[in-house]
């Protein structure tokens, strides 16, 4: 697989593991280890666009989607009771943490590998969005179809893999990290046209608008100012 840091290895215009919002990054690393229930710290970004707001809505909302509120680090025991309409992006203290379970964004298991985006390979309880025409849905991590499937690819039958599947079947789980016995390459590439195994080409929309960059570039390594 190319990486796509050689293909778009140019000047700040381009968005390479450093996106917009709502971007998956192009990258490479090494998987370290895996993460079984994982507790998922929501971002900033997204609790005052997302979480907040529904909150605003639903008094029960946190409640029911099991995310836990801290002000100034501190668990707050009622956050039912906050008028979270007042509540906005500059006047906000608060920090949420979603606890594991089959409610978790990140579903039963994401993998860890070092990066500049804080993004991660995760499962999902919106199986859903995998039957959608455009698949863009995520806040840039990337939501696996078979997680466990990877799981078994990464670390190969024995007492890890059968950690992980007893782990991620668990009622009442607790997280837990599993590592890797030896760290595995991943690279995270964009392309909107390619040939298919008959030869033919194949085009997908650009959601990201990188062809345009990607073009320009071309454009100045072909006709280079003199």
């Amino acid at each position: 697989m190319v990486n796509a840091n050689t293909l778009l290895n140019y000047n700040d215009t381009a968005k390479v593991d450093k996106p917009f919002a709502h971007e998956t990054p192009q990258l490479n690393s090494l998987i370290y280890s895996v993460e079984v229930n994982p507790d998922w710290n929501i971002p900033q970004s997204i609790a005052t666009k997302e979480i907040i707001v529904e909150a605003a809505k639903d008094r029960y909302y946190l409640a029911n989607k099991n995310i836990e509120v801290y002000d100034n680090g501190k668990l707050v025991d009622d956050p039912e009771d906050i008028d979270w309409s007042k509540v906005t992006k500059e006047n906000s203290t608060y920090e949420f943490k979603q606890k594991p379970g089959d409610d978790n964004s990140l579903g039963k298991i994401k993998f860890m590998f070092k990066n500049k985006s804080s993004v991660y390979l995760h499962d999902t309880p919106a199986k859903s969005a995998f039957y959608k025409k455009v698949r863009a849905v995520s806040h840039g991590c990337v939501r696996l179809g078979d997680p466990q499937g990877l799981a078994l690819s990464l670390f190969g039958t024995g007492e890890k893999y059968d950690r992980i599947v007893k782990n991620m079947g668990e009622d009442n789980p607790e997280p837990s990290v599993i590592y890797l016995p030896k760290k595995v390459p991943v690279y995270i590439t964009y392309v909107t046209c390619w040939t298919d195994e008959s030869g033919a080409l194949q085009f997908r929309q650009d959601v990201y608008g990188l062809d345009i960059v990607l073009y320009d570039r071309l454009l100045k390594f072909m006709h280079p100012a003199s």
